[in-house]
């Protein structure tokens, strides 16, 4: 099965979550209206409150999936019949308290909220200090593939990436805030984790400038053995790519077999805290 993706590569303001919000579904419009065949729609980390406004963070959550957010948004989705995936912070109880989380939801395009991931690997400062680390790696199975969520720094651990492979996943979809000056190291770690799962990634970076913090962009769509198929520069703007899931069980039995050769009973070192 082939499915297109886009990715918009965009500039959200600090706390504006009315605008932003406005900004994404002005954008699933004008995406689906250049390209009528557009399955996923991808967004960056925190794309409806900007990443940089820690303060404010709890001010702008919202509870899964019953916020002010997923219902535009999921009403966007279905009119446009579009797949969609963004960054939002989410509001959650965790042992009688409430918590943050810096989470990405993935919209059906019937308008169903299908899952939602919350950040595992936390960026030392503003991320650590508000939000939770999440605990769960998981794959949604929807019409248009098995699809894993990582979110930004996540992409560096491998193991992220191995897990949702294991658990089937075909395409991993990547919403980030990749600051400068760092964006060798965003190309390699989407490469690395395309290759070493022989699968699909479709990251979306922010651009622009926040309070301190710089985004490059290089939003990208990466084939199952490294290779980028499409890449943005360091400008507002979308990418789109058509991937092909029929050549991952071809690769995966051939020369790339890098799941199926593992030898786990050697991997012990690794659990050790």
């Amino acid at each position: 099965m082939k499915i297109k993706i886009a990715c918009v590569q965009m500039k959200s303001e600090l706390g504006e979550k009315e605008k932003n919000i406005v900004k994404i579904i002005g954008y699933i419009k004008a995406v689906k209206k250049e390209n009528s065949n557009i399955d996923l729609i991808v967004f960056p980390e925190l794309a409806t409150t900007g990443y940089e406004c820690s303060e404010l963070y709890e001010e702008m959550s919202e509870i899964y999936p019953v916020g002010y957010s997923f219902e535009r948004l999921a009403e966007a989705a279905k009119e446009q019949n579009v797949h969609i995936v963004f960054g939002f912070v989410e509001k959650a109880i965790k042992e009688g308290k409430n918590v943050l989380y810096n989470s990405a939801a993935l919209i059906s395009n019937k308008g169903v909220a299908i899952g939602c991931y919350q950040k595992s690997h936390l960026v030392e400062g503003g991320e650590t200090e508000y939000f939770e680390k999440g605990k769960s790696y998981n794959v949604f199975d929807t019409e248009i593939g098995k699809i894993g969520i990582m979110i930004c720094w996540d992409t560096a651990y491998p193991e992220v990436a191995r897990i949702l492979a294991l658990k089937g996943a075909e395409l991993i979809v990547v919403p980030a805030a990749w600051e400068e000056p760092k964006g060798g190291d965003w190309d390699i770690v989407q490469s690395a984790r395309s290759f070493d799962n022989v699968l699909y990634i479709a990251a979306c970076n922010h651009v622009g400038q926040d309070r301190e913090l710089s985004f490059f962009g290089k939003s990208k769509i990466v084939g199952p053995i490294g290779r980028t198929i499409v890449e943005a520069d360091d400008q507002e703007r979308v990418i789109v790519g058509t991937i092909d899931y029929a050549l991952l069980p071809e690769l995966r039995e051939g020369y790339y077999v890098l799941l199926k050769d593992r030898n786990p009973d050697t991997y012990g070192e690794i659990l050790k805290k």
